[in-house]
């Protein structure tokens, strides 16, 4: 008799689906970013995809109920087209050039929702990969670290994204100090590897392919410096932040 089939590795497989449909949008974009109706209709169809594939898998695989997953997603969203909102409509610090004109296109928001739950997934497998848990101590002054890094940055950069240097040396710092605090470790090193490379590839492709957006002091192919170091901050604090948010939604068990 044929052996049984194995279960898939523990959360192989919800990245992998998370990865394909931001991959699927990421083509679109290279493809047809300027055609708003086009994209106004396949990004929630892959979202609606993803959604579908997602819950089909065995809870142990997937650890989130439904409504747990779908809580998960909306903060991911939020946050993600919060931060684009407040960058591009209040600050100005970078435009989307396409339609609609002037402003963010709707797509683009629930992207950034797909954008978020696929790192969080990376982050999940490669902290998987060295089987080593989330920091367990003073969680809350860690946490409050990290966000004030954050808010920090952010706060620099709306105020000095056309400097040559000061645009940059904020986000500089702030890595040096999360290094200087809370030390780097191994999945955490890779993790900023690929923020750091990956990251500005695609963004390169979104921009010189897709026409998706503009940034100033676009040095790196259309891409600016500030933003690289923001990858690798932000993919820094998103790490240790996702984890324990999907630890408490796990153990919540939402319907």
């Amino acid at each position: 008799m044929p052996a049984d089939p194995q279960p898939a590795p523990h959360g192989e497989r919800v990245f992998a689906i998370d990865a394909a449909a931001t991959a699927a949008v990421g083509v679109a974009i290279c493809l047809a970013s300027n055609r708003l109706t086009l994209m106004t209709a396949l990004v929630p169809a892959v979202l609606a995809l993803r959604f579908g594939a997602w819950s089909r898998l065995p809870l142990s695989e997937r650890e989130l109920s439904v409504g747990a997953e779908l809580a998960f997603f909306t903060l991911c969203m939020v946050l993600g087209a919060g931060n684009d909102w407040n960058s591009v409509v209040r600050h100005r610090i970078y435009d989307y050039a396409v339609p609609p004109a002037g402003r963010i296109p709707f797509w683009m928001l629930l992207y950034w929702g797909m954008i978020l739950r696929f790192v969080a997934s990376l982050c999940q497998r490669i902290r998987r990969s060295v089987a080593r848990p989330i920091q367990p101590d003073r969680p809350l002054m860690r946490v409050t670290i990290e966000l004030t890094l954050v808010i920090v940055t952010r706060q620099m950069i709306y105020r000095h994204y056309t400097a040559p240097i000061l645009s940059w040396l904020p986000f500089g710092l702030g890595l040096l100090a999360y290094a200087a605090l809370f030390g780097i470790t191994a999945p955490e090193r890779r993790l900023v590897a690929l923020a750091a490379t990956v990251g500005p590839l695609v963004e390169v492709l979104f921009i010189q392919v897709g026409g998706l957006h503009r940034y100033h002091l676009g040095w790196l192919g259309g891409v600016p410096l500030w933003i690289v170091l923001w990858w690798m901050l932000s993919v820094l604090v998103w790490n240790d932040v996702s984890a324990r948010v999907l630890s408490r939604l796990a153990r919540l068990r939402i319907a």
